[in-house]
Order: C-alpha cells, then sequence, then structure tokens
C-alpha cells in the first residue's frame, strides 16, 4: 500500500482567494478557476457547483466563470497531465490512498492553514489510450474529470479513479499544517510527513507510517 497526500483547491496564487471554513471544521471545497479552453457545452460554472452551506460557490469567488473541478466527488477522479504530479499518481495501484489537503481562512484559523479534506482509495490508474478521437471514448466512464472537458487533447493526462466505496469528500476538514504551512508536529508522528506543505507536489507516507497513517484516514472516514 501506497499514500501520497496533494494539495488542491483555490488559493491566493491561483485563483487569489481561499477556500472558507469555520470553526467546527464545516468548509467549502472551491476548485482552482479553469485555465484551457473546454469542449461546447462542457464548461463547469462556478455558479453551478452547490455550496455547503447554500446556493452555488460564486459567492466565494470574484466571478463566475469556468471551473477546474478536479478532484471531482461525484464519480470520485483526480487527473493531472503534468511531471512530477503525473509520475507520482503513475506509482499509485488499487487500494493505494491518494489523499487531498487545501489551504483555508476562517474566523478561526489563520488564512492558508492547510486542511485535509477527502480522499480517494484507488481502484484504477489510466493512461491515455492511443486513440484518434478526444475524449477517449474507452474513458467515457471518466467524462466528468475536468481534463476530459477540455477542447484540446492531453495525450500525457493521467487519471486516477477512485472506488465509490472507500472515496470520500469529508464532511469536516482536519488540519494538517499550522499557519506557516508547517506540519503540525502531532500529525507528523502519524504521517512519517514534516516540513512545509506549501508546494503542490505530492508528498508520500513512509513505509514506516504507512499503518498508522492508513488508521488514521479510515477514522477519519
Amino acid at each position: 500500500m501506497k499514500i501520497l497526500f496533494l494539495r488542491v483547491g483555490i488559493d491566493r496564487g491561483c485563483g487569489g482567494t481561499l477556500s472558507p471554513i469555520n470553526a467546527d471544521g464545516c468548509f467549502e471545497y472551491v476548485p482552482i478557476p479553469e485555465s484551457k479552453p473546454l469542449l461546447p457545452g462542457r464548461a463547469v460554472l462556478y455558479s453551478h457547483i452547490p455550496a455547503r452551506s447554500g446556493g452555488s460557490l460564486l459567492k466565494f469567488v470574484s466571478r463566475d466563470q469556468p471551473a477546474h473541478f478536479d478532484p471531482e466527488f461525484g464519480t470520485f477522479t483526480y487527473g493531472e497531465p503534468n511531471n512530477p504530479k503525473r509520475l507520482q499518481l503513475l506509482r499509485l495501484t488499487a487500494g493505494d490512498y491518494l489523499v487531498f489537503y487545501a489551504g483555508f481562512q476562517g474566523p478561526a484559523v489563520s488564512p492558508g492553514t492547510c486542511f485535509v479534506i477527502g480522499l480517494l482509495k484507488v481502484r484504477e490508474v489510466h493512461s491515455m489510450p492511443d486513440s484518434p478521437l478526444w475524449p477517449p471514448s474507452a474513458l467515457n466512464h471518466l467524462a466528468n474529470n475536468a481534463h476530459l472537458r477540455r477542447a484540446n487533447a492531453e495525450p500525457t493526462l493521467v487519471i486516477v479513479e477512485g472506488d465509490k466505496c472507500g472515496s470520500k469528500l469529508f464532511q469536516t476538514a482536519v488540519q494538517l499544517s499550522d499557519e506557516n504551512q508547517e506540519v503540525l508536529p502531532k500529525v507528523s508522528a502519524i504521517l512519517g510527513i514534516s516540513g512545509s506543505v506549501r508546494r503542490a507536489v505530492g508528498r508520500w507516507v513512509p513505509e514506516t507510517h504507512l499503518l498508522s497513517a492508513s488508521s488514521w484516514l479510515e477514522s477519519l472516514k
């Protein structure tokens, strides 16, 4: 078993803001803005995405525009065409965990504090088939993924498909870092991950901590 932690969601560098979180840990997962042209009729606007607190995610961003809704927790997928994250995804196999965290702002936290928000228990990892079609018809079951909504082919794209029974967007987020985006000591002892989680490159749980980390993740679900 392997466990990979990845940073996702809107932040001040990509989107100009942070996802909101309440003192009780209830949160909104706000994806980053889409940066590429999309296929006709395939855009998901912020105003299309329901907010847990009512209304839509539009109230948390500066303007309505297509969102790069990835990961998505309807059919449980996450995609990446670029290295080094792409190569990290290719190391995952069935039964592994892909865990997501994001930076937040709220009345009880310093802006930028990172929280774990959900995970995919890997069912399958898909590389793009050799096909003249875009999106490839063989991956129609992954059509909700943001990368397969794009107008132009991404031949290096890798998509992780989560097991629907083991994947989840949490109801409450779990604090991962302090206000400086350094992993909390008590969490580091469980995960074996330390230092900064500011960057979007994934962090692997070392073999020495796989048992404690997997037990911790299961308790969050």
